[in-house]
């Protein structure tokens, strides 16, 4: 088989069955809802996938902000289905008094100076303390960033 264009990822590991990292992988192994892989994919991607657009660089602004707004909201999604799972409230943010802070830098301005993201997007977004569920899901585009194997 060609494996010109593919990139060769391999991952063994063998945890003891009883440590926390074996019961992971015992349970993601073992998982009726969702093949190991993708238990496997869906949390990178949420988690890593805008970075590495960000970092391979060449992406349209938008679409990348896009990317990272579609992240923001599989993780969301996720913590809300683990307070589900848990029976707790989903906390309005995880810092309690103190809003949650970017500790990223915003686009950098072009030739021209204006940034590369929407800069009145952004500042309406950066008004927020967090974003509702709801809003996260209209931002988005609805159903495009597939996180759906967390819910039942």
């Amino acid at each position: 088989m060609d494996k010109q264009g593919k990139v060769d990822f391999l991952w063994r590991y063998q945890p003891s069955k009883n440590t926390a990292h074996g019961l992971l992988m015992s349970y993601i192994k073992h998982n009726l809802f969702l093949p190991a892989r993708e238990m496997m994919l869906q949390p990178l991607r949420a988690y890593w996938l805008a970075l590495a657009y960000q970092e391979k660089g060449d992406i349209d602004p938008v679409l990348l902000e896009r990317m990272f707004r579609k992240a923001v909201y599989a993780l969301e999604k996720h913590a809300l289905y683990l307070c589900d799972q848990a029976g707790i409230d989903y906390p309005v943010n995880f810092c309690g008094e103190a809003p949650i802070r970017r500790t990223f830098s915003l686009p950098q301005e072009n030739a021209t100076g204006e940034n590369d993201v929407d800069a009145e997007s952004d500042s309406r977004n950066s008004q927020n303390d967090g974003f509702a569920t709801d809003k996260l899901f209209e931002l988005v585009g609805g159903e495009e960033f597939d996180d759906s194997g967390f819910s039942r």
